[in-house]
């Protein structure tokens, strides 16, 4: 019997050195699939070992013992060749080729492969296949009635990588769970969800059940569109709000938020006692949802602070809140605070106190978070900025490229010139920290220059000195060439604001 199994010692030696051959060529192209290429390795050895050890019984007359242990042989050489042939198919050969089978594909086509070489060691010893097959039958029934979950899974494990609905790197959300598939294996398939748990969910129920795909894994940018809710008083126009929070979105890009489409406000419902509106935005960093969400809330919340509009509470409590909050805005120290910080800008010394004062009344509390414009290039809106707490980057684009140039600590002021000519923004003004500002447009500084033309000579003076001691360090100016320099730039602004503020 013995003898049937064993072919000549040449041979083996050719079958060994072709399996060193073929192995190396794999380890080569496929060097991700090193680890079980060192498996089928292993199994080779054994069964090279196992031969050594049935030609040494065979040889003390032992054939019984020999024939056994020359079948392990066959079988570990066998299991050996298999999984060497499925490397070199499918990760050398189909992705040389640029295919990527699934993978319970590779499992099933191994499977068979088993099953025909133990048909074929069978074959050799002469055993009846037929009466093992019809033996066997119901006991396979009492298996797969005890199984059919088991079974379930792999089936659907099949079908889910045959179909290909979701692959390992999708973002999907199945009943509570959402995350990045990790596997899909024969069992179940593996998610990663956002927190860094891992939850394996049966194929059977993967199929059963809706999945919702929410990004493709290769795509140049996934996306998923979610919303913020906020309440506000119906006394505020649904228009002050929506155009308030969107340009409070879109200023400035968001990490994780899509700017094609663009975040947007639309008003939602009707409550009780106030408006129901939603900020939605199209998320592009899935792991940083909720992450995304709070600075969203928060521009939300600075928006609506800087347009004078609180966030909605109980009736019994709004109106309430809106009445101190009123007395504190005119409380004595809240007005020295303002003539404290109108007092900080230069061109406002020549005002008297009485002009002060009414300019202290018309400022406008105006705070921003970091990351957000406050001045965009090119705009053209007639607002001073007094800055109070905080620190901005003055930022300027020229051919589609941003380069910082200036920063500004607290107290300072900009927006001068946008307030005084109306002439279109020359820079970007974004804020760096946590900002505080008052705010003065050009309604309640007109009052004063109409009633008082000559302030208007006084301001464009100082702006005039300003702006040549300026030009003076960066030009080298000589003290003649700066006076000439000074009229003339003096009669410009003056001009300007005169034809701004239509005085004469």
């Amino acid at each position: 019997m013995f003898g049937l199994f064993s072919p000549p010692w040449s041979q083996v030696f050719e079958q060994a050195l072709a399996f060193i051959l073929i192995a190396a060529i794999a380890a080569i192209f496929a060097p991700r699939d090193r680890r079980p290429l060192l498996g089928a390795i292993l199994l080779y050895a054994a069964g090279l070992a196992a031969r050594g050890a049935a030609a040494t019984a065979a040889a003390h007359a032992f054939a019984a013992t020999a024939s056994t242990i020359e079948i392990l042989a066959l079988v570990l050489q066998g299991i050996a060749f298999i999984n060497l042939g499925a490397i070199c198919f499918f990760s050398v050969l189909l992705r040389r080729l640029r295919l990527e089978p699934p993978r319970i594909l590779h499992d099933l086509t191994v499977a068979f492969a088993y099953i025909v070489l133990v048909l074929y060691l069978f074959s050799i010893r002469q055993v009846d296949i037929t009466g093992i097959i019809a033996t066997s039958a119901v006991i396979t029934a009492i298996i797969g009635f005890s199984l059919q979950d088991v079974l379930g899974n792999v089936m659907g494990g099949l079908a889910l990588q045959l179909d290909r609905s979701f692959v390992p790197g999708d973002w999907v959300r199945v009943g509570e769970v959402a995350g990045r598939v990790r596997d899909v294996s024969w069992r179940g398939t593996t998610i990663e969800s956002r927190t860094g748990d891992l939850f394996v969910i049966p194929n059977s129920l993967m199929i059963k059940n809706q999945v919702m795909v929410q990004g493709r894994a290769g795509t140049i940018e996934p996306k998923q569109r979610r919303e913020v809710t906020f309440n506000v008083d119906y006394r505020y126009m649904p228009t002050l709000v929506i155009d308030g929070v969107t340009d409070a979105l879109r200023h400035e890009p968001i990490p994780g938020v899509a700017t094609d489409p663009p975040p947007h406000v639309i008003f939602v419902d009707y409550g009780d006692s106030w408006a129901r509106y939603a900020a939605r935005y199209w998320l592009t960093d899935f792991r940083g949802d909720e992450q995304t969400d709070s600075i969203i809330r928060t521009r939300v919340f600075y928006a609506l602070r800087r347009s004078g509009v609180p966030l909605a509470t109980p009736i019994s409590n709004v109106y309430l809140q809106r009445g101190a909050h009123e007395q504190a805005l005119f409380a004595r120290g809240n007005v020295e605070d303002r003539l404290a910080a109108l007092k900080a800008v230069p061109i406002f010394a020549s005002l008297t106190h009485d002009e002060l004062l009414h300019l202290a009344s018309v400022l406008e509390y105006t705070p921003y978070p970091p990351g957000e414009a406050i001045l965009v290039q090119g705009e053209t809106r007639d607002e001073l900025y007094i800055l109070t707490h905080g620190s901005v980057e003055v930022r300027l684009s020229v051919d589609g490229a941003t380069s910082t140039v200036a920063r500004i600590d607290a107290p300072h002021f900009f927006g001068e010139g946008g307030m005084l000519t109306g002439e279109p923004r020359s820079a970007s003004v974004v804020a760096l920290t946590d900002v505080e500002c008052w705010r003065l447009q050009k309604s309640g500084f007109q009052e004063i220059v109409q009633a008082r033309p000559q302030i208007a000579g006084e301001i464009s003076h100082r702006l005039a000195v300003r702006n040549i001691e300026l030009h003076a360090v960066e030009e080298g100016l000589s003290e003649e060439a700066k006076r000439q320099r000074l009229r003339h730039e003096h009669e410009s602004i003056l001009e300007r604001i005169q034809r701004f503020f239509a005085i004469g």
